[in-house]
């Protein structure tokens, strides 16, 4: 059998001949060779461990695959053969950068490679070819990192020198690639004294009690910041990937206007009492007496039980005289604007309107990222450590909107100057092109079941769509309703 060859080049990579590969090796010649790089979901990194017999490296670990191209044969095409022929897989492949090493070998070879690098993504795991190949594992970067330095005669030298010099660049093209998928977060569960169980029974989470009101599915509210739950990101806090990434999460026009704070809190409640009679503070108030964005929030009823209703505003010619005289009576009740709640509906709550989501309500909530509120009534009830409440009487008094009226919203679409919501129905795949769009995009699943640029998304769960990513792919398993909310 002709022994095979390999492509001798110069240093700009152009091909200067065809030479024997065991006579590049014993002559240090430099030739053309390749390096694949596979790695799945978590963004791990397959590894190989070269088999007993190859002619340096025996027993090594190295990258998913290296070998040489055939005259004639692109780089790519050279990855997918080679990839197949040894790791028995297929990936789509690109190429990230190349770089020019020489090592000489104890058996008196030398390799002098001009070496391409090439990535790619597959969750399969290999079927190996046993002539080439001995073993295989997945492994993190800075888990091999932390390897090579403890035990570097394990790994083959053109693996360490990628590594020495070139992980940051690794890491970056990751980052690239998981940035256009949706990112994932733990839900903060609240138990509270008007918490109930629908957030299970009806979205089938996962909530730590019978007392469970509110889900916070994203946050970065101080000492609530979400964290990723799965995928390349796992571990990270919504802190860290602004701080990290910075407008690739949030776009351009919503980094200059908020840096690092990120600008919405995204809720599902679960209202199995009445909630206490409370209002919020406008920007203006929040910032002068907190410090923090005031509380603009918007509701999408996903369930609610028959006759119930929402408290929304006050009913009219009600002034500031006939409030304090109804709230010191203990009868604020009479002078709310009651509204009934049914699924599918869509109301805005403006800073300063007085208000209560009503007992039998499960919606969910997108606000402005604050937790402030301003308690007025609280039914006369306990807290669950079986005390009173408290009250916030004067700053509610300072925040009130007599003026403001229930805005409940016939269309799916509405325009805030916080956020932009949409109540999207769901019945096939479809495509949307986000390249004119400069935000993040948060999902949330309310009924039906997707895959949304690949990751499953069912009712019950919220995902955020990273700015930098500008295409969102909807691949409908089960119709329903998605909502859509941007800034």
């Amino acid at each position: 059998m002709q022994e095979e060859q390999v492509i001798l080049v110069n240093e700009k990579d152009e091909p200067i001949g065809l030479c024997p590969k065991m006579e590049a090796h014993e002559k240090a010649l430099l030739h053309r060779a390749f390096s694949v790089f596979i790695f799945n979901k978590n963004g791990l990194l397959l590894l190989q461990q070269r088999a007993a017999h190859k002619y340096h490296s025996p027993r090594l670990w190295t990258n998913t695959v290296c070998s040489h191209q055939r005259n004639g044969e692109s780089n790519l095409a050279a990855g997918k053969r080679r990839l197949q022929e040894e790791m028995g897989m297929q990936a789509p492949l690109q190429e990230v950068f190349h770089f020019i090493y020489k090592a000489e070998f104890d058996n008196g070879l030398t390799e002098h490679e001009l070496d391409h690098v090439l990535i790619g993504f597959s969750d399969e795991n290999p079927d190996i070819n046993k002539d080439e190949v001995m073993n295989y594992r997945w492994e993190s970067l800075d888990q091999i990192a932390k390897d090579i330095a403890q035990h570097p005669e394990e790994y083959t030298e053109w693996f360490k020198i990628i590594f020495q010099n070139s992980l940051p660049k690794l890491k970056e093209k990751l980052a690239q690639h998981f940035l256009q998928q949706p990112i994932r977060f733990q839900p903060i569960y609240k138990e509270k004294p008007w918490g109930g169980d629908k957030l299970k029974t009806v979205l089938g989470k996962k909530i730590p009690s019978n007392k469970t009101g509110e889900s916070w599915e994203i946050s970065a509210v101080p000492k609530n910041i979400s964290r990723v739950s799965s995928g390349y990101f796992k571990g990270l806090d919504l802190q860290d990937l602004l701080q990290q990434f910075q407008e690739k999460i949030t776009g351009k026009k919503v980094w200059r206007q908020f840096g690092s704070n990120f600008p919405l809190l995204i809720k599902f409640i679960d209202a199995a009492d009445d909630l206490s009679i409370q209002v919020h503070p406008d920007d203006q108030m929040a910032k002068s007496q907190h410090n923090s964005y005031g509380k603009n929030e918007l509701w999408y009823i996903i369930q609610a039980d028959p006759g119930v209703v929402l408290y929304i505003g006050f009913k009219p010619d009600i002034d500031k005289e006939k409030y304090l005289q109804k709230l010191q009576e203990g009868k604020l009740e009479e002078i709310l604007n009651k509204v009934e709640a049914k699924s599918g509906d869509i109301f805005y709550i403006p800073a300063g309107t007085v208000h209560a989501i009503g007992k039998g309500v499960l919606l969910a909530e997108v606000q402005q990222t604050s937790d402030l509120t301003y308690r007025i009534y609280d039914w006369n009830r306990t807290g669950l450590n079986g005390k009173p409440r408290s009250l916030h009487t004067e700053r509610a008094l300072q925040a009130i909107d007599f003026a403001a009226k229930p805005q409940k919203k016939k269309a799916g679409m509405v325009k805030t100057p916080y956020f932009e919501f949409e109540k999207m129905r769901v019945e096939k795949n479809v495509n949307i092109d986000l390249t004119n769009l400069d935000s993040f995009v948060i999902l949330m699943g309310v009924k039906g079941k997707y895959k949304i640029n690949g990751q499953l998304l069912k009712k019950g769960e919220t995902i955020l769509i990273p700015a930098v990513s500008k295409n969102m792919t909807i691949e409908t398993i089960e119709s329903g309703t998605l909502l859509k909310v941007q800034v």
